[in-house]
């Protein structure tokens, strides 16, 4: 890490933390699904998340099933009062890591902040399902969500997409997904707002921030370069817009949207990018830029001083 990046002394501490264990682009494929399979001890969410934040109810692990296989899937539910808004959310981690375990505290403060439900997925990663796998779980999901309102207690108007990083990705995609699909439940009179933290919205890691930020801790340009390798089949993939929905030419008829970037993060541009893109096509932006933070920082409030008031924002964002 250069000199270049002004953090809080607690967010050096992290970077220096996370930096002890293996880079993910150095891991052979058998230590990749090693990793992507194991479950976090609970002394270690607690020291990077924070204190594991009680709910009314959470089902643990159900499976879905899907075009591909069962997905497991996590409801936590804040509250006994029927029916609640729901929030899909899609954990991050690049594509190819990251699980349940891994933004089970992310998802309860989230339910716990807004008061509604939050299904989090366990999609399949990469490089073992490359796109459009991923993805395609996820749609699963939504369309089982959808025919499952009933049972699962949720208010059918008001459904939130959500995801942070390359569950951002994965967020904007489906939402333009359902938009294209035409449901007669895929409007914007179901899926309300679309929530995209710190977002993959291209492939193409051509903006300026990737260069500026290119050894800023947490996400760096060459793991960047990385996933997407581990993500796309090929060149072609990623100029699809349900890849780099940057690149997608119409951006019209989507959901408003939240979208929060980190000054020190390669994926900054692009996710600017992505704000001004929704909005020259009509959409309802809010634009959250939070200086001197890096990539992720809400998943680790205890060392992060910004996360706690983003997650403020986000409340604030899906009540209004």
């Amino acid at each position: 890490m250069t000199n270049q990046y002004k953090l809080h002394w607690k967010t050096r501490l992290l970077d220096i933390l996370l930096s002890s264990s293996k880079p993910i682009e150095q891991m052979s494929l058998d230590e990749l699904k090693v990793a992507s399979e194991k479950s976090i001890p609970p002394f270690i969410q607690r020291v990077f998340a924070g204190k594991k934040i009680p709910l009314s109810k959470v089902v643990q692990q159900q499976n879905i099933s899907g075009r591909h296989g069962d997905i497991p899937v996590r409801i936590y539910y804040p509250s006994e009062e029927k029916p609640l808004p729901l929030i899909l959310f899609f954990h991050g981690g690049g594509w190819i890591s990251g699980n349940l375990d891994t933004h089970d505290y992310l998802c309860r403060r989230v339910a716990k902040d807004t008061g509604e439900i939050v299904l989090a997925v366990s999609y399949r990663l990469a490089p073992f399902y490359k796109y459009p796998i991923a993805l395609e779980d996820c749609y699963d999901v939504l369309l089982w969500t959808m025919k499952n309102l009933a049972s699962l207690s949720v208010n059918p108007e008001k459904i939130i997409i959500m995801g942070d990083s390359a569950g951002g990705n994965l967020a904007a995609a489906l939402c333009l997904m359902a938009r294209d699909r035409g449901d007669q439940f895929i409007t914007q009179q179901f899926i309300t707002k679309q929530i995209l933290l710190y977002p993959v919205t291209s492939g193409k890691l051509n903006q300026p921030s990737i260069e500026k930020n290119a050894d800023a801790p947490a996400l760096t340009k060459s793991r960047m370069e990385f996933l997407v390798d581990c993500y796309a089949r090929d060149e072609a993939d990623i100029l699809q817009p349900y890849f780099s929905p940057l690149l997608a030419q119409d951006l019209t008829y989507l959901p408003p949207a939240l979208i929060i970037t980190c000054e020190y993060d390669p994926l900054h541009d692009q996710a600017q990018m992505y704000a001004e893109r929704l909005q020259e096509a009509k959409i309802p932006v809010k634009l959250l830029d939070y200086p001197k933070t890096i990539h992720g920082f809400m998943g680790c409030p205890p060392f992060c001083r910004e996360a706690l008031p983003a997650f403020a924002e986000v409340a604030k964002y899906i009540k209004n």
